[in-house]
């Protein structure tokens, strides 16, 4: 009884201190938030746990919320973009490479750690099947969160703002804002927004059966965008995106434990480099982005930040950005990252090691 009067106390100040985040205008300030909140918590007393589901709740919710988003109009943009999604992954690797490689000049880290501790995505997963290949489980995890709480809570705001201070976004980039046409049984008899989150949450977890190499965020996602784009789907209420925000948070932050602060006071040198160069390479990836893809600068680093890619699009309503092109890019980045980069990771371990 006490742990369940514990979880409500946590949670309850934990959405109390999101919502101040809000207020002071922080980007996803709801969910970085409540993540801090419940890993100080979990630090301090190591009781604390997410109810089975809610990682997997809040991936169809983000997922549903993105597809209800999506048109026409979008889906056929998909094979104009080869150039940015080209352009993020290529730079990526170069990033994952570089990184590891620089931490095992700086730290003592085993070449295979360095590398799958640099991966830029997949925190659910990188971490799990790090073990498998011989890296130390405790410090990608510690590195994976720092990066993820980074990419969360840092760049976007960063990327914004230092982007204030360039012209090029204040031209309207209109072949990447081309109007969003719905169908005409979308306009005719759009169903439930409540009804429309059902049924992708159902289509995602059927389709998790058989498609084990997609989360249930981007399935969720092809659910809403088959609804959006047949029979029509009213536009999903921004609470549903607050309550995505409070059970991410929740989840990521009681995935963190005294055992990985110990280790991160160890770790110090290691994150005094990831986090710049993870800024660095985002900007740069951001800018040849912007170069080839013509996108608007703002846009285009945030398409490269190396985070979730169901927080960063949860983020993007606080900034009040709307270009599904992100949203896109962000995707193919998880599918991409979470499949191929443990492979390099084991080929330049194999190479170099």
């Amino acid at each position: 009884m006490e742990s369940y009067l514990m979880m409500a106390i946590t949670l309850a100040l934990a959405i109390l201190v999101g919502h101040g985040f809000m207020k002071a205008r922080i980007p996803g300030g709801l969910l970085v938030g409540v993540m801090l909140v419940f890993a100080t918590m979990q630090v301090l007393t190591g009781t604390l746990w997410a109810p089975p589901g809610t990682k997997e709740i809040a991936q169809m919710i983000a997922g549903s919320f993105i597809g209800a988003s999506l048109s026409t109009a979008d889906l056929k943009r998909l094979p104009r973009l080869w150039k940015a999604f080209a352009t993020i992954i290529c730079g990526l690797i170069i990033l994952n490479i570089t990184i590891g490689l620089l931490l095992t000049q700086v730290s003592e880290l085993s070449l295979v750690t360095a590398l799958f501790a640099s991966i830029p995505g997949g925190m659910g997963t990188i971490p799990i099947i790090s073990q498998d290949y011989g890296a130390d489980p405790i410090t990608v995890t510690v590195m994976q969160f720092i990066r993820m709480v980074m990419g969360i809570g840092v760049f976007p705001s960063l990327v914004v703002k230092l982007n204030q201070h360039f012209k090029t976004d204040q031209r309207a980039d209109t072949q990447n804002q081309e109007p969003t046409p719905q169908s005409t049984l979308a306009r005719i008899r759009p169903i439930n927004s409540l009804l429309a989150l059902v049924a992708a949450s159902l289509f995602a977890w059927a389709a998790s059966q058989f498609l084990t190499g997609l989360n249930l965020m981007v399935l969720a996602l092809i659910g809403m965008a088959i609804l959006k784009l047949t029979i029509g789907v009213t536009p999903l209420p921004i609470g549903y995106r607050r309550l995505a925000q409070i059970l991410s948070g929740w989840y990521v932050g009681t995935t963190f434990y005294a055992e990985q602060l110990s280790a991160l006071s160890q770790l110090v040198v290691p994150i005094l480099v990831l986090i710049p160069m993870f800024l660095l390479g985002c900007l740069v990836i951001g800018f040849l982005v912007h170069k080839f893809q013509k996108m608007r600068l703002t846009d285009s680093m945030l398409a490269s930040i190396p985070a979730g890619a169901s927080d960063v699009v949860l983020i993007l309503g606080d900034l009040n950005i709307t270009n599904s092109d992100i949203v896109v890019l962000q995707v193919l980045r998880v599918i991409v990252v979470t499949s191929l980069f443990p492979q390099i990771a084991v080929f330049i371990n194999h190479w170099l090691g």
